[in-house]
């Protein structure tokens, strides 16, 4: 296998279904399939930015009987293909960028593991190694718990990305990033985001350069249009 097929990307999701049943952020159904499929489309539109060999596994493909299981069937996968390393993401981390899954592969082949840390103690980007991965490892961890970040640093003993992200459950964590000023996210997305949660962006509209004086007059008490992204 050449240098540039050593490593891979795994986009591990849950169906829409089951992302809904697990965390809707009190959305109606319409709403968030929305929302999941404008959190899908960005992370694989970060991934294919990237340039790195990707798959993607929903929960309808993984197989298991739990989180832990499924993850190292789908990494045990990509490994028996001939990829000497895997960088594994989910839907739920927006402020992933293109950039970091490249520093993640350029880490990996130099020989570390990797990993990036999200606000409630999870991980948004594990990456692992072949030589490294034990599955009875992975299996210990505690899923979907604030101890995943700690107990995976632990096992990988990696190098970590520099920025915590904000993870995406409840509806506070979306206005959280809907109010962020952060770089990672353009406008547009945030645009869309507070559509759906109904939710008007002070931050996407706001005039900056206008006096003081005149802040609070710039802004109709009114919500924004509804878009579709279908």
């Amino acid at each position: 296998m050449t240098s540039a097929k050593e490593t891979a990307i795994l986009f591990f999701s849950r169906s829409l279904k089951e992302e809904f049943l697990a965390k809707n952020a009190g959305l109606k159904v319409k709403e968030f399939s929305n929302l999941y499929q404008l959190l899908v489309r960005r992370t694989t539109d970060t991934i294919r930015r990237s340039g790195i060999y990707s798959k993607s596994l929903f929960s309808d493909e993984q197989i298991g009987a739990s989180f832990g299981e499924r993850l190292v069937n789908g990494l045990r996968n990509l490994f028996s293909e001939g990829f000497n390393n895997v960088i594994v993401v989910g839907n739920d981390a927006p402020e992933l960028t293109s950039e970091d899954l490249i520093w993640a592969k350029n880490r990996l082949e130099q020989g570390k593991n990797v990993l990036g840390k999200d606000s409630r103690g999870g991980a948004y980007l594990i990456g692992f190694s072949k030589q490294s991965f034990c599955k009875n490892d992975v299996l210990k961890v505690n899923w979907n718990t604030s101890l995943v970040y700690d107990q995976l640093k632990l096992i990988l003993a990696p190098e970590e990305l520099s920025k915590t992200v904000i993870d995406l459950n409840l509806a506070s964590d979306f206005e959280r990033i809907i109010w962020s000023t952060s770089s990672h996210l353009t406008k547009a997305f945030k645009y869309i985001l507070s559509s759906i949660f109904r939710v008007y962006n002070f931050l996407v509209h706001f005039n900056f350069l206008i006096p003081k004086t005149q802040w609070f007059k710039q802004f109709e008490l009114r919500g924004p249009p509804i878009l579709s992204i279908l």
